[in-house]
């Protein structure tokens, strides 16, 4: 959240005028990208044609019978001046199309989808079995129409792992025999390249940028060579790296040679509690990372720290009132679905300490008349607290089946109809906010989160490490429109503009009047050229200034098809305390972090 005041030359030129781009030229660059995106279906569908044609036609070669598929390779290769390889997947994405994705090729024909996001589609979902894409097809093309292909791959994975947990599980475990280190010479400069165990990649890269960090700010190097120059220490076994800055008397040397104490846990997962106690297979998210399996998840719990982090379930789409509750269930308004973070700590020790801290109900005694009923659809989930760090966890094992019950639709990783997800919702929104766009308006338009009196810290304009945490966890990456930067790496931004004169008066630093923006971003926002509104359930209606509108979701909304009717809420292991906490509503107060370690952000 970088701030600086306004030169003398700034005040005398007033006001800046944001920039604005004419609609037509949009319009017109819109349409010429359709007509290409025919043309490369058309071409796509070609190659296909060409192979399969081939492939009927057989070759007796001695006793060996074979197709000519790779006589379709080759005139495809030379038709387009593309190699061999480029024209199978030419091939193969065509027969993709018409065999799996009918949806997908529609739209693909229609020029709303371009290649690289057919393409990453096809890459994607073919390890699946042909049911579960087929649930989960037309919720992965809604994310298409919205997304760019690296922010869409994510996006599928994530919803694949939602529709055929026990396939994801196992693909898993098929791709650890990728893992592996290349080196590549390049003259001067070579490359070691690593395929990893997702956690262990994780871990590596955190280890790599702490190790970054303990340079002064004034090191002439960029964030990258501070990384390479990390990386070749730690390969040497050392815990820092000399810093290359000319310090001086007024300038003096800030780098820390020493490791801190108490470092910050390499590895964040978050879990839902059902998940962590096999009532339910959602799936779970890693940190620097993304979406991994429920079966992955545990493991990591297991051989973990443990922080459970309470989290509020809110109905975002019964909120805003385009979904309706069909079910609400007056008897649930202090429900809440939990999320537990595993990390992996610095320390190795395997011993389990029970004894430390005793037991404490986490439940909300203070029920408010007002809380939003136990969600069944969108629901956002609101970070309320969070528990003393726990070594490792001893997870119960499910019965095993019985061999002789008979297997239900419930039994299936694919049940029948469409999965609903995410961009199923942003849909559905963006539909409902342009037929009334009087529907875009802020929840609080002042930025107090409805408020009358500020709380501790709302007047300060950086955030504490609490409610900072908060926010990131909420949010996971850059809430602008199609941008899936980590929150880790991105700028915590006001939604509503902090008054640095008088900070009663402009909007507040808390939990509802926050969100994360990577510094691109950030920089659009400021000079107006694109405005974000706050809506019901921490939901963003962003509008530029030439008239492009689109809806982001916090990063931790899950979708309908997923959701289990249980609600647990544990009991966390903490420090009991010798007076009374009084409670304060949730999405307005940062909650008290009772750990004796930092927090997992």
């Amino acid at each position: 959240m970088p701030h600086t005041t306004p030169s003398r030359y700034a005040r005398y030129l007033g006001p800046h005028t944001p920039p604005t781009i004419d609609p037509t030229l949009l319009t017109e660059l819109t349409d010429a990208a359709r007509e290409e995106n025919k043309a490369c279906a058309r071409k796509v569908a070609h190659a296909a044609h060409i192979w399969e044609t081939c492939i009927e036609q057989t070759i007796h070669i001695g006793e060996r019978i074979t197709d000519a598929g790779n006589y379709a390779s080759s005139e495809t290769a030379a038709a387009l001046g593309c190699s061999k390889t480029v024209a199978d997947t030419y091939s193969d994405i065509g027969m993709d199309l018409r065999l799996r994705l009918p949806h997908i090729k529609a739209a693909f024909d229609a020029g709303d989808l371009d290649l690289p996001r057919v393409r990453a589609i096809h890459r994607l979902t073919a390890p699946y079995s042909t049911p579960a894409v087929e649930h989960a097809q037309t919720d992965i093309l809604t994310a298409a129409l919205h997304l760019s292909p690296g922010p869409l791959a994510t996006e599928i994975n994530t919803i694949m792992h939602r529709c055929a947990p026990e396939e994801a599980a196992q693909l898993r475990t098929d791709l650890t025999r990728l893992t592996g280190v290349k080196y590549r010479d390049k003259d001067m400069i070579a490359t070691i390249e690593a395929n990893l165990d997702a956690a262990d990649a994780a871990a590596s890269w955190q280890r790599i940028n702490e190790v970054a960090d303990t340079l002064c700010p004034r090191d002439p190097r960029t964030r990258g060579q501070r990384r390479a120059a990390a990386y070749t220490a730690l390969m040497h076994s050392e815990t820092h790296i000399a810093c290359t800055c000319e310090p001086d008397d007024n300038h003096p040397c800030t780098a820390n040679p020493e490791p801190p104490d108490r470092r910050r846990p390499l590895t964040t997962v978050t879990i839902d509690i059902d998940t962590l106690l096999h009532l339910a297979d959602l799936p779970a998210y890693l940190a620097d990372h993304g979406t991994i399996d429920p079966d992955y998840a545990r493991q990591l719990a297991h051989n973990s720290d443990l922080q459970i982090l309470i989290t509020e379930a809110l109905d975002l789409a019964h909120e805003l009132g385009h979904i309706t509750n069909p079910n609400p269930n007056p008897d649930n308004n202090n429900a809440a679905d939990n999320n537990t973070d595993s990390n992996n700590s610095n320390s190795n020790s395997n011993n389990s300490d029970s004894n430390n801290a005793d037991p404490a109900d986490a439940r909300d005694t203070d029920p408010e008349p007002t809380r939003t009923p136990r969600p069944t659809a969108h629901p956002t989930f609101h970070p309320l607290g969070r528990g003393r760090r726990r070594r490792g966890l001893d997870l119960p094992t499910p019965p095993a089946p019985h061999p002789t019950r008979t297997p239900t639709n419930t039994d299936t990783d694919t049940p029948a109809g469409q999965y609903e997800g995410r961009y199923t919702l942003i849909a559905a929104l963006e539909k409902a906010l342009t037929t009334n766009p009087a529907l875009a308006v802020p929840l609080y338009p002042d930025g107090h989160g409805g408020l009358t009196t500020p709380p501790p810290g709302a007047l300060t304009y950086r955030p504490g490490t609490a409610l900072a945490g908060l926010v990131r966890h909420r949010d996971r990456t850059c809430r602008h429109p199609g941008c899936d930067i980590p929150a880790a790496g991105c700028d915590i931004d006001h939604v509503i503009a902090f008054d640095h004169h008088n900070p009663t008066r402009g909007g507040w630093t808390i939990l509802t009047n926050l969100h994360c923006l990577c510094r691109y971003h950030h920089s659009l926002k400021t000079i107006g050229a694109w405005t974000p509104t706050m809506l019901a359930g921490a939901a963003e209606h962003w509008q530029s200034n030439s008239g492009t509108t689109a809806v982001t979701l916090p990063g931790n909304t899950y979708g309908t098809t997923d959701l289990t009717a249980q609600s647990l809420i544990p009991h966390i292991p903490r420090k009991r305390r010798p007076t009374t906490t009084t409670t304060t509503h949730p999405t307005h107060t940062p909650p008290t972090n009772d750990t004796d370690d930092p927090a997992p952000f």
